[in-house]
């Protein structure tokens, strides 16, 4: 239990706390088991302190010093820790759920067997970690220096690991179901083996080992397929394309295909497309052929009609209107609808945006996260119902809240322009 003069202490406030250790740096402070549930320690001196099985659930820890701490067990739930020095802390089995950790110094800590899961990592130090049997599933490790890092394994599952610095980290037995893994950097790392499906159970590869620098060869950028038209692209294949892709993410999951980029021009024109791993690239090619061919069949009667929509749509903009529509709609006029999945993409990218940033920034004066991302959350969802104009409307009154974090991106200008 901890040593109730050092908690009578730290009660008295971060300021007579850090003189006190000042003062007294011989001291080694106990504060195992202590109840410091939504605390406010902000800046505190709690390097070496022993925080053994502490609740720190909801804390505010931000620029805090808690280098070489013992964290183990410790209950970490929520707890704001951004910009935080965690730098060899031992937080061997701690519960890091939803932690705020963007920008936190966790060089050489322990996070073997901690559960790291939903916490925001992004920007954060962690060279050398270790990070063995770890659950950072649905983590957000977006720029995360993670270079040297024990991770043999970790979950990663859903983890957006784009741009992370991986360079020499150990990965053997990590699973990478659903991670986003663009642009990452995987040079000189040592892999023997991975998981690629939703359990987490099979090996990959099923009956060997990778050799060494294969794992970087196969997965340094996601591996790409391309459609070509070898008969030339007409204005709707962009669109059908698009559906073709919806279709796919519903059937093979496992593909997690994405448009990567369309080349309208020259003899060949083609879109390309991302998928998760190299053997998924010729099976997911002969889904989208199969998909394409069913869904041209489909809009063959009604082609000359689409055609004249979108001349329409070009000529004409202030003529097309957003209407409410069922879940395949884009835009509709003179009560004519395609598609609209492009809609909750922009839906996401607002929240993804609102998501990266800081808890208690300045931008959350008038809304809190929370909230913000609730109000985002209820807009995808009228989107989907065809509710799109009553959805813009919701976005752009809570763009007026949160200014830049959203104003700036291009999914805020689209739901602003027909939101009015």
């Amino acid at each position: 239990m901890a040593n109730p003069e050092h908690l009578k202490i730290l009660e008295q406030g971060v300021k007579a706390w850090n003189k006190w250790r000042e003062t007294h740096r011989d001291v080694v402070p106990d504060l195992r088991y202590a109840q410091l549930k939504a605390a406010d320690l902000d800046k505190a001196n709690l390097y070496r302190v022993d925080l053994r099985g502490a609740d720190l659930c909801d804390a505010k820890l931000i620029r805090a010093r808690l280098g070489a701490a013992d964290l183990r067990d410790a209950k970490l739930y929520g707890t704001k820790l951004a910009k935080t020095n965690l730098s060899k802390a031992n937080l061997s089995g701690a519960s890091l759920f939803r932690a705020h950790l963007y920008e936190a110094n966790l060089s050489k800590a322990d996070l073997s067997k901690a559960n790291v899961g939903d916490a925001n990592l992004s920007e954060a130090k962690l060279y050398k970690a270790n990070i063995n049997s770890a659950s950072l599933a649905s983590a957000v490790l977006f720029n995360a220096n993670l270079k040297e890092a024990e991770l043999t394994n970790a979950n990663l599952q859903w983890c957006d690991l784009m741009h992370a610095d991986l360079t020499g980290a150990t990965l053997t037995g990590i699973m990478l179901y659903g991670s986003a893994r663009d642009d990452w950097i995987i040079k000189d790392v040592k892999c023997d083996y991975v998981y690629w499906d939703e359990a987490g159970k099979q090996r990959s590869p099923k009956d060997r080992n990778l050799e060494p620098g294969e794992f970087e060869r196969l997965y340094a950028a996601l591996p790409t397929i391309e459609y070509i038209f070898e008969k030339g692209m007409a204005p709707l294949d962009p669109l059908i394309m698009d559906r073709v892709v919806q279709a796919l993410r519903e059937k093979r999951p496992e593909f997690d295909i994405k448009i990567d980029s369309i080349n309208a021009r020259g003899l060949a024109p083609s879109i390309k497309f991302t998928v998760q791993h190299e053997e998924h690239k010729e099976p997911a090619l002969q889904q989208v052929r199969r998909e394409y061919e069913i869904k041209l069949k489909q809009l063959e009667s009604e082609r000359d009609r689409y055609y004249q929509l979108l001349a329409r749509a070009l000529d004409a903009p202030k003529e097309v209107k957003l209407i409410t529509a069922g879940p395949g709609a884009i835009v509709a006029t003179d009560g004519s609808t395609i598609n609209i999945q492009q809609h909750i993409s922009y839906g996401l990218e607002l929240q993804k945006a609102i998501a990266a940033e800081p808890e208690k920034s300045e931008s959350f004066a008038k809304v809190a996260k929370k909230t913000a991302l609730d109000i985002i959350g209820e807009s995808i969802k009228d989107i989907a119902k065809g509710q799109v104009k009553e959805a813009a409307k919701q976005i752009i009154e809570l763009g007026k809240d949160l200014g830049p974090i959203i104003a700036k991106t291009a999914a805020y200008a689209f739901f602003k322009s027909i939101g009015v």
